[in-house]
C-alpha cells in the first residue's frame, strides 16, 4: 500500500474524534418511540363529562380536526373539566407540518360554544417527556402566594431553558378576587345577582362579558403641547379585595337611573381573595407543596435539560426565600448518568480483555496491536455516523454496537490470523485481499437479513429499528475498516512470514475431521440433533409467547405507581389517602423520598380525574434494589386502588402508546346511545362466547360516578317567567362563579370572579335553595323550577374515529390464535346491528405488538437475496443451499437461551439472531474460501485432506473470536443488571447462546456437509475480479 502511513493517521485522528465526540455525546435511556401525534386540549373548569363530550369534544372532531392532512387516527377522551383530541399522523409525516395542518383547523375554533377556554394545540413531546419533577414548599407562605410565584416566576424561567417544552403546576392555586355572594343579602337589599355581576365587571379595566360597558375599555390617549406629547394613563384604585368591596352597585333595569345610596359588593357579599376550584394537587416535602413538571421537546438531551433547569432554579433561589425546592422528586438525568458511566467501564474493561484474549490466542503482540486498533476504529467510526443523523445516542442504538463486536472481532481476528499464516512468498496484500471477497458477500448478505427488521411496524419496530441500524453501521464500518486499516497495519507489522505452529488442540481438532468428514452421516446427525433441540424449545416456549416484553424493565432509582380511586372520590380524601400511603413509604429502609399528585394539571399529559394519582418514590442509591421493590410492593398491596406493579417512568412511558384495551381478543363496538351500545356490546359478548378456544368474554364498560343533575321543568319555569337557559346561567354562576374581569398588577394578570358563598354550594339541600332572578324582579329557589337529584354518570366519554365505542375482550384458551381469530371474526359479521352502530376485531398490533406477518412479504424477499449472494460468492446453488439450509443449526443456541430468559420472541432475540447470522455467514464463506484455494492449489480436486486443512485453518480465528467476545462482554454480565446494561445484557446472553452452536456448526458440521455437496473439481474462480478490484481500490 502507497499509502498506508496515512490511512494510519486518518484511522487514528477518526479514533480521537470518536472518543472525543462519544465523551459529550447525548445519551438517553430510549429512542423516540411515539408515532407522530398532535394533542389538542380544551380547559372547561365546571363542566361534567358528558357536557364536555357533547359541547366541545364532538365539535372539535367532527367539525374541525377530522379528515385533516395525513391523519392515520383521531381518539379523544372527555373527562370532567378536560377535553382532550389526540391525532396520530402516518408514519413518515413531518411533525411541523402536521402541526401546521391542525393549527389551520383550530383558527376556526370560534364556532365553539362560549363555556370553555380556547382550545391548544400542547407543545410536542418526547416520548419519555418528564425530565424533571420539581416540589415546592413553604411554612410563611400560603399556596395561593406560592402558586403565584409559580406561575409568573418559576415557570417562565424554567421554560426559557432549551429543550424545556412545558412546565405543568400540580397544586396551583390561580389567585383570584372573589365577590362571594350571599342569596339572602342579596334579597335583604333587593339586589339582584346581575347587578352585582354587571357592578364588578365594570368597575375594573376590562371584562369578556360582552353585556358590560368594560368589554370595550378604550385608550387613554395622548395629548400634543407645542413641545412635546403627552401620553394618558388611567391608574386603576383596585388592588385589594378591600378596594373592590367599596364598590357601590348599579342600578338595576327597574331603578330609576342612581345607585342605591350606601349599598356596595361588600354589602351584598364577602369579597376575598382566593382560587379556583381544584382539578389536581400535590403531596410534596412536610407541608402544603406545589409540584411542577417539566417535560422536553422530542430529541432533546435530558442531561443538558437538566443542568438547564437545576441552574435556574438556582439563580431564582436568593429571590425564593422560605420556599423550598426539591429538584430530586424524579430526576432521569441520575439514570442517564450511571447508564454511561457503566457502559464505559464496560466498554472499556472488555476492550482491554478482548486484546489480551487475542494477543494470547494468536501467540502475537501483532495481531493483538491490530485488534486494539481496528475495534476501536470501527465502532468509533460508527457512533460518528450516528451522531451525525442528527439523534441522541440511546442505550438501544448502544446495544446494537455491542452485538456486532462479533463481527467487529471476527473480522480483525481473522485478518490478522490469515495474514500471520500465509504462504511462503505471499504478500502480506496478497493474504488480506483473499479476504476481501468473502467479507463483502458476507456484509451483504447481514444487510439482507437486517432489512425486514427495519420494516417492522408498531412499537416493537420504533425500537428493533434504532438497535439494527446501529448494527448494520457497526458492521459496514468494519468492513470498511478490513478493507483499509487492517491491511495498512498489516503491510507494517507482519513484513516476515511466520512459521507454522500447531498446537495440541489443533492436532486434536483435524484427526476427529480426518475420522468424520468421510462420513457425512455423523455430521448430518450431529446438525439435526442441534436443529431439533432449538425448534423444540422454541415450540415449547418461544413461539406461544411471541411478543413478550418489548424491553427489560429498568434499573431506575426513581419509581412510579399508580393510584386509582373509587369514581366520586374527593381531593380531600385523595390528599388523605396519599399522605397516609407516603408515611408508610418513608419508613422502607433505602426510600430517600416519596412524593406524589392527584388529578392532573393545567395542560399537562394526564386526562384524568381527581380520583386519580401517581405515588413517585426515590431509593437511595446504597438501597438494595429488588428488596426495597418488594418492601415498597408489600405496602401498596395493603392499599385498595393502587397498582400492584412497581414501575419506572420509562415502562409507563412505554405502556402509555399502547392501546389500552386488554386481553388476548378485543372486538371494539362504535355507536351513539350508552345504552343501546352496552346493548350490543352484550350481544358481541354472546355471539363470541361460543367460538372454540375463547375464555372469559367480558365487555369492559367505563366507570359511572354520582354526579348532581339539574333538569328544568319547563312549565314551572315559563310560569315564573324563565327559560331553561336563564336557569342554567343563574345556577352557573353561584355554584362555578363567572370571570368578569382581570387585575393587571406587577406583570401579572389576575381573574376577577363572582360567585356564590361557599354555603351555597356545600351539599344537595344547598344547590336546591340558590335563588334565581325572575324577569319581574322576585327570586325563586332552583329546586321550585327544576329537580336536583344525584345520578350515576359515566366520568369519562372515550372515542376513537369521532365515534364512541365499549370493548370486548377475552382470553385466549389455546389452539391456534389465528384460527380463534378468524372464528371471533365470523362470530361477528353475523350479528345485525342497528343504524350507527358496528364492531370490529382488532389486531394485536393496534394493542402495541408487532405485526409480524406485515414483515413476512420483506422477508421472504430477503430470504431470496440472501440465496442469490451466497450463490453469486460461491458460485455453486448447492453450497448456497447448504448455508441457507444450515443456519437454523447455528442460530438455535440463541432460541435456547431465550426460553433460559423470559421465553418470548422478543426485539432481544430477533436482534441476536441477527448478529449470530452475520457471524455464521462469514465463518461459511471464509471457510468455503479455504477449501476452494487449496483444492486449485492442489490439482482442482477436493479430498478429505484438503477439507481437514482448510477447516484447521479456521479453527484458531473462529475459536479465538468466540473466547474473545466472551471475554469482551465479561464486565457486561458481572455488573449484572445495574443501570445501562437493561437492552445490552439480554442481547450478549442471546449472541453467546448462538455463538456455542456457531462454533459447533462451523467447525464441526460445516466441513463434512462440504465435502459432500462441493464440485469435486475446482470451478474457475469467480471473485478474482472482483479481488483484482478491492485491491485496486486499497
Amino acid at each position: 500500500m502507497r499509502f498506508r502511513g496515512l490511512v494510519l493517521i486518518a484511522a487514528l485522528a477518526l479514533l480521537a474524534v470518536g472518543i472525543g465526540q462519544l465523551r459529550g455525546a447525548s445519551v438517553e435511556a430510549l429512542p423516540e418511540f411515539s408515532p407522530a401525534y398532535v394533542e389538542v386540549q380544551t380547559e372547561a373548569l365546571g363542566l361534567s363529562a358528558y357536557e364536555v363530550e357533547q359541547l366541545i369534544t364532538v365539535p372539535l372532531e367532527v367539525n374541525l380536526l377530522n379528515g385533516v392532512a395525513w391523519l392515520d387516527e383521531i381518539r379523544s377522551n372527555s373527562v370532567a373539566g378536560l377535553s382532550s383530541v389526540e391525532m396520530i399522523f402516518e408514519p413518515g409525516t413531518d411533525l411541523l407540518q402536521a402541526r401546521q395542518m391542525v393549527q389551520e383547523r383550530l383558527g376556526q375554533a370560534g364556532i365553539l360554544p362560549n363555556v370553555s377556554k380556547p382550545p391548544t394545540m400542547l407543545q410536542p413531546l418526547s416520548s419519555a417527556n418528564r425530565v424533571a419533577i420539581v416540589g415546592l414548599s413553604a411554612e410563611a407562605l400560603s399556596l395561593i402566594e406560592m402558586s403565584v410565584l409559580a406561575r409568573w416566576n418559576i415557570k417562565p424561567r424554567l421554560m426559557g431553558v432549551p429543550g424545556v417544552a412545558n412546565v405543568a403546576i400540580w397544586g396551583q392555586r390561580e389567585r383570584q378576587l372573589q365577590v362571594q355572594v350571599d342569596p339572602d343579602r342579596l334579597a335583604k337589599h333587593g339586589v339582584s345577582l346581575n347587578q352585582v355581576i354587571s357592578t364588578t365587571g365594570n368597575a375594573l379595566w376590562s371584562s369578556p362579558l360582552s353585556f358590560v360597558k368594560a368589554s370595550t375599555p378604550g385608550s387613554g390617549g395622548f395629548i400634543d403641547t407645542p413641545q412635546q406629547r403627552l401620553g394618558i394613563q388611567h391608574i386603576s384604585p383596585i388592588k385589594t379585595a378591600q378596594d373592590l368591596a367599596k364598590i357601590p352597585v348599579e342600578p338595576g333595569d327597574d331603578d330609576d337611573g342612581k345607585p342605591v345610596t350606601g349599598i356596595t359588593l361588600g354589602d351584598v357579599g364577602t369579597v376575598v381573595e382566593d382560587h379556583q376550584p381544584l382539578i389536581g394537587d400535590s403531596l410534596a416535602g412536610d407541608g402544603q407543596s406545589l409540584m411542577l413538571v417539566v417535560e422536553k421537546f422530542p430529541g432533546a438531551d435530558t442531561l443538558q435539560v437538566t443542568r438547564g433547569v437545576e441552574e435556574a432554579l438556582a439563580a431564582l433561589r436568593p429571590g425564593l426565600s422560605g420556599m423550598e425546592l426539591d429538584s430530586g422528586i424524579y430526576r432521569p438525568a441520575t439514570f442517564v448518568e450511571s447508564a454511561r458511566a457503566n457502559l464505559a467501564l464496560s466498554l472499556s474493561a472488555g476492550l482491554a480483555l478482548l486484546v489480551l484474549i487475542v494477543g494470547a490466542a494468536l501467540l502475537s503482540w501483532r495481531a493483538a496491536l491490530v485488534t486494539l486498533v481496528t475495534v476501536p476504529v470501527s465502532l468509533a467510526a460508527a457512533l460518528l455516523v450516528l451522531q451525525w443523523r442528527g439523534e441522541p445516542l440511546n442505550t438501544v442504538m448502544l446495544a446494537g454496537l455491542v452485538i456486532a463486536l462479533a463481527v467487529v472481532v471476527h473480522d480483525a481476528v481473522a485478518d490478522v490470523h490469515h495474514v500471520g499464516q500465509r504462504r511462503d512468498g505471499q504478500s502480506v496484500l496478497d493474504a488480506v485481499h483473499e479476504q476481501r471477497s468473502p467479507l463483502l458477500y458476507a456484509t451483504l448478505v447481514a444487510a439482507a437479513a437486517a432489512v425486514p427488521a427495519l420494516l417492522v411496524p408498531g412499537l416493537a419496530g420504533r425500537f428493533l429499528g434504532p438497535l439494527v441500524l446501529s448494527y448494520l453501521i457497526a458492521v459496514a464500518a468494519s468492513l470498511l475498516a478490513a478493507l483499509t486499516v487492517t491491511p495498512a497495519l498489516a503491510c507494517l507489522l507482519f513484513r516476515r512470514t511466520a512459521e507454522p505452529r500447531e498446537g495440541r488442540a489443533h492436532r486434536a481438532y483435524r484427526r476427529v475431521l480426518g475420522w468424520s468428514v468421510p462420513r457425512p452421516g455423523v455430521a448430518y446427525a450431529l446438525g439435526g440433533v442441534i436443529l431439533i433441540l432449538g425448534l423444540a424449545v422454541s415450540a415449547l416456549a418461544v413461539v406461544p409467547r411471541i411478543g413478550g416484553a418489548l424491553l427489560p424493565a429498568f434499573q431506575d432509582r426513581d419509581l412510579l405507581i399508580g393510584w386509582q380511586a373509587p369514581p366520586g372520590t374527593s381531593q380531600p380524601a385523595m390528599v388523605k389517602t396519599g399522605e397516609q400511603v407516603r408515611s408508610e413509604l418513608k419508613a422502607i429502609p433505602g426510600v430517600r423520598g416519596v412524593a406524589a399528585h392527584v388529578g392532573r394539571a393545567v395542560a399537562s399529559d394526564q386526562v384524568v380525574g381527581i380520583n386519580s394519582g401517581m405515588l413517585w418514590v426515590g431509593l437511595t442509591p446504597e438501597a438494595p434494589y429488588e428488596a426495597t421493590l418488594a418492601a415498597i410492593g408489600d405496602v401498596v398491596r395493603r392499599h385498595p386502588g393502587f397498582d400492584r406493579q412497581v414501575r419506572t417512568y420509562h415502562d409507563e412511558s412505554i405502556g402509555g402508546v399502547l392501546t389500552p384495551a386488554g386481553g388476548d381478543v378485543v372486538v371494539r363496538v362504535y355507536g351513539q346511545d350508552l345504552t343501546q351500545l352496552a346493548a350490543q356490546a352484550e350481544k358481541v359478548r354472546t355471539a363470541i362466547a361460543g367460538v372454540a378456544g375463547v375464555r372469559d368474554p367480558r365487555v369492559e364498560l367505563q366507570p359511572k360516578e354520582p354526579a348532581v343533575e339539574v333538569e328544568v321543568n319547563v312549565a314551572t319555569a315559563q310560569q315564573k317567567g324563565l327559560k331553561p337557559g336563564d336557569v342554567r346561567r343563574a345556577a352557573a354562576t353561584w355554584m362555578q362563579g363567572i370571570e368578569v374581569g382581570s387585575l393587571f398588577e406587577n406583570q401579572k394578570v389576575f381573574e376577577v370572579v363572582v360567585v356564590g358563598a361557599p354555603a351555597t354550594r356545600q351539599n344537595l339541600d344547598s344547590i336546591g335553595q340558590i335563588k334565581v332572578d325572575t324577569p319581574d324582579g322576585e327570586q325563586v329557589r332552583l329546586s321550585e323550577v327544576a329537580e336536583v337529584r344525584v345520578q350515576p354518570n359515566q366520568n369519562v366519554f372515550k372515542h376513537e374515529g369521532t365515534a364512541r365505542y365499549y370493548d370486548v375482550v377475552a382470553e385466549l384458551s389455546g389452539g391456534d390464535r389465528e384460527a380463534v381469530i378468524d372464528g371471533v371474526g365470523a362470530a361477528v359479521r353475523g350479528i345485525s346491528f342497528p343504524m350507527e352502530y358496528h364492531a370490529e376485531v382488532l389486531d394485536r398490533g393496534d394493542q402495541g405488538e408487532a405485526d409480524w406477518m406485515a414483515v413476512l412479504g420483506p422477508a421472504l424477499a430477503a430470504l431470496v437475496a440472501i440465496v442469490l449472494l451466497l450463490q453469486a460468492a460461491l458460485s455453486s446453488w448447492r453450497l448456497a443451499a447448504l448455508i441457507v439450509l444450515s443456519l437454523p443449526v447455528a442460530l438455535s443456541g440463541t432460541a435456547v437461551v431465550a426460553l433460559l430468559g423470559d421465553g418470548a420472541l422478543s426485539v432481544s432475540v430477533l436482534a441476536a439472531m441477527l448478529a449470530v447470522l452475520a457471524l455464521a455467514v462469514r465463518i461459511a464463506l471464509l471457510m468455503f474460501a479455504s477449501f476452494r484455494r487449496l483444492t486449485s492449489e492442489n490439482g482442482g480436486t477436493t479430498t478429505v485432506e484438503q477439507i481437514v486443512r482448510g477447516a484447521g485453518q479456521s479453527l484458531v480465528p473462529v475459536i479465538t473470536t468466540a473466547i474473545a467476545v466472551a471475554v469482551a462482554v465479561l464486565p457486561l454480565l458481572l455488573l449484572g443488571g445495574v443501570p445501562g446494561h437493561e437492552v445490552a445484557r439480554p442481547l450478549v446472553i442471546g449472541v453467546l447462546g448462538g455463538l456455542v452452536t456457531t462454533v459447533v456448526w462451523g467447525l464441526a458440521v460445516l466441513p463434512a456437509l462440504y465435502l459432500s455437496l462441493a464440485p469435486r473439481k475446482a470451478e474457475a474462480d469467480p471473485d478474482a475480479d472482483l479481488r483484482e478490484l478491492v485491491g485496486a481500490g486499497v
